[in-house]
């Protein structure tokens, strides 16, 4: 009986050496190929306009304010008691909402205040639509908003479809990578790279026809953002103003090169509402006359861009 119980346990012992010689040596957890969260609207391979760029116009030169009223003005707004500007809400030191006050703040916020505040008063009503690129013609003409003030470039296709302002910004494309990438400029990006913008920007086309690199587009610039640092992109292109905001929320990344483009900014308003486009003329110069421009500027871009602040000199056209 002993040997028999000596003998099952023996059997058992060699069971479980075999059972555990059969096992991985890695016990680890398995490795799964998790997919990258994509953001919506991202798109690979963006239709890029080929036509000519229309030069026909003088795209700086707006309407002269001449003796246009602000009864004029305010005529011309959706709801006589209060003003309705649409802006971004995530572009960082032009346009977006801060996180203690949560309301709007920016360089564009501070210019589009002063310039209600000129229309209806220091107690104007200010109704703040946040927007994407690509719908900034739509919401004027639309009636969602009373005008624009979203680091839009005057170029004479948008003129075709609304009303600007003078330049009120003048700005300039230039790309932001990690500070390890070794692109240091245009010059660097080759047909490998996949350089990322916003859609209904102008800088889609420009990248395109400056380098040998990939357009990725998106609805929203902060979307970028999230692509570089994800490495699914290898850049970002936009304006400078948008790139120096940025980088001062990611010290891993950096604005590089010299500008290849020229990006003037102008307020927009729906087409053929030249009275309110007028009256706004007056109050920009005004406040560059009186140091609002320059404050705005020292408060949120001298520092992160590096230089000092000058505003632009009107145009007009007549």
């Amino acid at each position: 009986m002993i040997r028999n119980q000596l003998r099952l346990a023996a059997a058992a012992a060699a069971c479980l050496v075999l059972a555990a010689c059969s096992q991985p040596a890695d016990m680890g957890p398995p490795q799964v190929d998790v997919p990258t969260p994509l953001p919506s609207g991202i798109d690979f391979s963006p239709e890029i306009e080929t036509e000519p760029v229309d030069e026909s116009c003088t795209p700086l030169a707006s309407y002269n304010p001449g003796t246009t009223s602000v009864e004029q003005a305010i005529a011309g707004l959706d709801n006589q008691d209060q003003i309705t500007i649409g802006v971004s809400q995530s572009t960082n030191l032009m346009g977006y909402i801060d996180p203690e006050t949560n309301t709007p703040a920016g360089f564009d916020i501070d210019i589009a205040t002063a310039i209600a505040h000129s229309i209806l008063g220091p107690d104007a009503t200010i109704r703040w639509v946040p927007m994407t690129s690509g719908e900034r013609e739509e919401a004027v003409n639309s009636d969602r908003v009373d005008m624009v003030v979203r680091t839009m470039t005057m170029n004479c296709k948008r003129w075709a479809n609304v009303e600007f302002s003078a330049e009120y910004f003048h700005a300039g494309q230039r790309l932001l990578v990690p500070t390890a990438s070794g692109i240091t400029g245009l010059a660097d990006l080759a047909d490998d790279h996949r350089v990322c913008t916003g859609d209904g920007s102008t800088s889609v086309r420009t990248i395109a026809e400056q380098s040998a690199a990939q357009a990725v587009t998106v609805p929203d610039f902060n979307d970028c953002l999230v692509l570089l640092q994800q490495g699914t992109v290898d850049a970002i292109t936009s304006d400078d103003t948008i790139l120096a905001g940025m980088a001062a929320q990611d010290p891993t990344l950096e604005v590089v090169g010299e500008a290849f483009s020229q990006e003037p900014y102008g307020m927009a308003f729906q087409k053929g509402n030249t009275d309110l486009a007028r009256y706004v003329n007056g109050a920009l110069a005004q406040i560059i006359a009186n140091g609002t421009w320059q404050t705005a500027y020292n408060k949120w871009l001298e520092g992160p861009l590096g230089v000092p602040g000058v505003p632009p000199t009107p145009q007009y056209r007549d």
